[in-house]
């Protein structure tokens, strides 16, 4: 049945208006629309709903980075010619990605924003950064979502996710001595106990290292409601413990 155009019109109107929260076309009311209210509460949503500055952003990514406990350190195979004998030559100047033990055990020696890793120098990415490869790690906050809810997300692509870019540097004694690293590192990795730099029972030798963060790629969730693009490199560093510690991530408690 097609309504005629004046119904049409009116029923649209009443919708509007019952959205709105005024009263209905024709309806009797003793209170009139207060449209200064309107516009105060319409304004409170559209702030409650606003999209989180770079800035709050950063602070994010770094409780981010400061709570995970892995992510997949991605670095690149050499040139052909300089590949080892072992590895395919098909694969030459290719990223490979592959899930690396993580951690922040550097906060007081102003490598705070640069993730601690205990690289072994068996590995594939420990010889494609001797080989002068960048590293780039990469971590997401889906399966620590899991872990403190109990539930999977409705949408595990509207949970934050970073990329930290920079290069791989061995952590000199002098800057973070090696029984630091080892407590802070144990802490969250036990089994790491068993690949200990200079340990002469280590199943494989290892070398503490850091990622020196040049640069930080940042994806809130949705775009909607989240900041997604670069964050700032100095912010990234300047950002200090209490800050990120004030701020929480979907499915934390308060």
């Amino acid at each position: 049945m097609k309504l005629p155009s004046t119904t049409l019109a009116l029923a649209v109107a009443q919708l509007v208006t019952l959205a709105l929260g005024a009263p209905m076309i024709g309806e009797e009311t003793s209170t009139p629309l207060d449209v200064q209210q309107l516009q105060v509460h319409t304004q409170e949503r559209i702030d409650a709903s606003s999209i989180p500055s770079r800035y709050q952003s950063t602070l994010l990514a770094r409780r981010l980075l400061h709570l995970s406990s892995h992510g997949d350190l991605i670095t690149v195979f050499p040139a052909a010619g300089n590949l080892s004998s072992r590895i395919p030559p098909s694969v030459a100047s290719t990223p490979i990605g592959l899930p690396e033990y993580i951690a922040t055990c550097e906060e007081e020696s102003g490598h705070a924003a640069d993730p601690t890793i205990l690289s072994l120098k068996i590995s594939t990415a420990t010889r494609n950064a001797e080989a002068g490869s960048n590293a780039t790690l990469s971590l997401s906050w889906w399966d620590e979502y899991i872990h403190r809810t109990g539930r999977a997300p409705f949408a595990p692509a509207n949970l934050p996710r970073l990329s930290l870019t920079g290069y791989l540097e061995e952590i000199r004694d002098e800057d973070s001595p090696a029984r630091v690293l080892e407590s802070c590192f144990l802490k969250k990795h036990r089994d790491s106990v068993m690949w200990l730099p200079g340990r002469k029972w280590a199943a494989h030798e290892g070398v503490w290292t850091r990622l020196v963060v040049q640069e930080a790629y940042w994806i809130g969730g949705f775009g909607d409601k989240n900041y997604i693009g670069w964050l700032d490199p100095e912010e990234w560093r300047a950002v200090r413990r209490e800050e990120w510690e004030d701020v929480r991530l979907p499915g934390e408690k308060e």
